[in-house]
């Protein structure tokens, strides 16, 4: 394992508090191959101006935020823009235009060291690569294009975009700064500033896909791969009203309608959600027939013998680990954790992972665990192991 000491701890430290780290999540990908191998055929599929909208289906600790971290380190591996949000209280997905917002001040580039980066430090991103080029003739080239192709897209996200180039070229900083606010959907840009740049009103319902539209072309004009949106805790959902609710599995069909129909190129949505978001007869995905019938669930009520099952379905479900799944995860675990403490656990994987299981039975009323709540007991158990050597003295007879 080519990690420092420095690093499997910080490893250790958030698996240990129930978080995904967030760093290189290859040395903990068990059992997930497959799933990510079919999010690779998507991001290649990005490249030939396709779009995609996917949804990861598990229980709570299933690995859903494990899994979208994995994709967005893969997607800015290969030169993709990203975005991770979270449905929630300022997150609602009737109000598209709130997560247009989220969207656009969540961005991340794979040649920034930050998390999230901004609209802005991405075209500064583009210019200073083009400064390099030293071909002053070209550049300007280029940035007519960009405002030629925009304006196929949104004329307002055009004009206003040029007006920031204007205002960038003129040193303006208070313009620009207004122009990229208004275009990452901030609602209180003041009048006198909109007017110099020749807009009205703000992003709302009416028009965030279309901004949408606009700026993942502007991605892909500046040169990358296209834009991936991955949102988490779609189950949100449920508990809006029902009226409300109803809007959201709308505005979700849509995407799916805009996506797949070739009018929001190069993007790719990955949506995660419980399994009660899709099965649940009252509020749950079940009560639009519409959506319903775009994702296909009654495909997956087909008995397959074996193992098989589509991929290229919109829904994915995380399947439960079987035993050499949680054998790997542990020994995964482990081999962090020891060089994390410098420290060799007096009894070997398979022990661990024995004592580990029982510990978690005997804690749950009904026997079940999740992935996250077995890493978490897994780490507790070694920490004890670790901190009390001669006390803790498990035998061998642990191992089944």
């Amino acid at each position: 394992m080519n990690l420092s000491i420095e690093q499997c701890q910080h490893y250790i430290h958030a698996l240990k508090n129930g978080v995904v780290p967030d760093q290189d999540l290859s040395p903990l990908s068990v059992g997930r191959a497959d799933i990510l191998e079919e999010f690779y055929r998507c991001l290649n599929g990005m490249k030939r101006h396709e779009s995609y909208v996917k949804f990861l289906c598990g229980p709570y600790g299933s690995g859903k935020s494990f899994m979208l971290t994995s994709i967005k380190q893969q997607a800015l591996q290969k030169g993709f823009v990203t975005a991770d949000i979270q449905m929630g209280h300022h997150t609602r997905l009737y109000s598209f235009e709130s997560v247009y917002y989220r969207i656009m001040h969540h961005l991340s580039v794979h040649q920034t060291n930050q998390q999230h980066t901004s609209f802005e430090a991405i075209f500064d991103l583009w210019i200073s690569q083009k400064r390099k080029e030293n071909n002053q003739e070209k550049v300007s080239q280029e940035i007519l294009r960009l405002m030629q192709a925009l304006n196929h897209y949104n004329r307002s996200f055009a004009r206003a975009f040029t007006a920031y180039l204007r205002a960038r070229i003129n040193q303006n900083r208070e313009l620009s700064q207004a122009i990229v606010s208004w275009l990452t959907g901030e609602k209180n840009v003041p009048s006198h500033l909109k007017a110099q740049f020749d807009v009205v009103g703000q992003i709302d319902k009416h028009n965030a896909v279309d901004f949408l539209r606009a700026f993942s072309r502007l991605v892909y004009l500046l040169g990358y791969n296209g834009l991936v949106i991955l949102v988490d805790e779609l189950e949100y959902v449920m508990h809006e009203r029902s009226d409300l609710r109803q809007i959201s599995y709308d505005n979700l069909r849509f995407l799916i309608d805009q996506s797949y129909g070739g009018k929001l190129p190069h993007c790719l949505f990955v949506f995660a959600g419980t399994p009660e978001l899709f099965n649940h007869e009252k509020k749950g995905i079940v009560t639009h027939e519409a959506l319903n019938q775009r994702l296909g669930r009654s495909i997956e009520r087909i008995q397959v013998p074996g193992d098989f099952r589509d991929l290229r379905q919109p829904v994915i479900t995380l399947d439960p680990f079987r035993k050499e799944k949680w054998q790997h995860l542990t020994e995964q675990i482990v081999a962090l954790y020891q060089k994390s403490y410098q420290f060799s656990p007096s009894i070997n994987a398979s022990s661990l992972r024995n004592w580990t299981m029982l510990e978690l039975r005997k804690a749950t009323s009904h026997g079940d665990f999740s992935i996250r709540e077995y890493i978490t007991k897994l780490i507790e158990v070694l920490d004890l192991m670790q901190q009390h050597p001669e006390k803790l003295n498990l035998s061998q007879s642990l191992d089944r």
